[in-house]
């Protein structure tokens, strides 16, 4: 199940979603959520027409531009929903068209909430109308989790380089100059590029382990914290006074190792190698 912003309603993005086929299933295996743009038109599939006809027969029949559809509210039916984890009525209709970027079927679900009308699409022309919207909802737990990994965690601060691969500008305008990387050069760049996928698995394993500690040990947590919360907006404490409480306890640990720890062990061989390292000779 992929479920995209209004960022990547493409064509290609539903080619290549239906060019993954599950034979046992006979299926694709990905379906495709996401959300369209203002301006998008769909059609209907043209109506079949009996007998020899001159030319290739019509595939695309009547244009519909689909924000007018939010203007015909007869067609519509009134369902709860969970939208953005409340429960709210909404107004939803849905209708299989054809949409010609992508040239197939494309289920378009047309739903009024409190937010405003929105239309989604899916690529599953069998899913209920309800489980896409609520789907399509789910999607801002992502975005919550990529802002804790990046401003919490620190995921995305790696400084992970190599020389072989070619530098680039932050601000590129556009891709005619992209070079290809020499062929010698191609396993030490996929090893850096490796190197910066473990890094953001190790953040996101550590933001796991956050969580569960908050769902394991809440009264603990809250029973050891001390910062301050004007109001709690929840029960279960967040993944950043997990870690205040966590980092204040490791702290704590580390001043009370005995003598004999493996820190401690680590801190004199440290020392001794620093201390027998020969000094620079002063300069006159």
């Amino acid at each position: 199940m992929l479920i995209l912003d209004a960022y990547f309603p493409t064509g290609i993005a539903f080619t290549l979603a239906a060019s993954v086929w599950s034979i046992a299933l006979k299926q694709p295996m990905v379906i495709l959520i996401t959300r369209a743009k203002k301006n998008f038109a769909a059609y209907f599939p043209a109506e079949k027409i009996d007998g020899k006809h001159r030319g290739r027969p019509a595939k695309y029949g009547e244009k519909v531009k689909l924000m007018e559809i939010f203007e015909q509210p007869h067609l519509f039916s009134k369902v709860t929903c969970l939208i953005y984890g409340k429960a709210e009525e909404v107004k939803i209709v849905a209708a299989d068209l054809l949409w010609k970027p992508a040239g197939i079927l494309i289920r378009f679900v047309f739903a009024m909430t409190s937010r405003g009308p929105i239309v989604l699409m899916c690529s599953d022309l069998t899913m209920e109308p309800k489980t896409i919207l609520e789907l399509y909802c789910l999607r801002i737990r992502i975005e919550g989790m990529l802002d804790m990994l990046k401003n919490l965690i620190g995921a995305f601060r790696y400084r992970f380089w190599t020389k072989k691969m070619q530098p680039e500008s932050r601000k590129p305008k556009k891709n005619k100059r992209l070079v290809c990387p020499a062929e010698e050069n191609i396993f030490t760049i996929r090893l850096c590029w490796e190197a910066y996928e473990r890094f953001v698995m190790l953040g996101a394993i550590c933001l796991g382990l956050l969580q569960m500690i908050a769902l394991k040990y809440t009264d603990v947590i809250w029973s050891q914290f001390e910062g301050f919360l004007r109001t709690r907006s929840r029960e279960i404490p967040s993944e950043r006074t997990v870690r205040i409480v966590i980092s204040n306890l490791l702290i704590t640990n580390f001043r009370s190792l005995a003598p004999a720890a493996i820190l401690q062990k680590i801190r004199d061989r440290f020392h001794v190698e620093k201390t027998s390292s020969p000094s620079p000779e002063p300069v006159t």
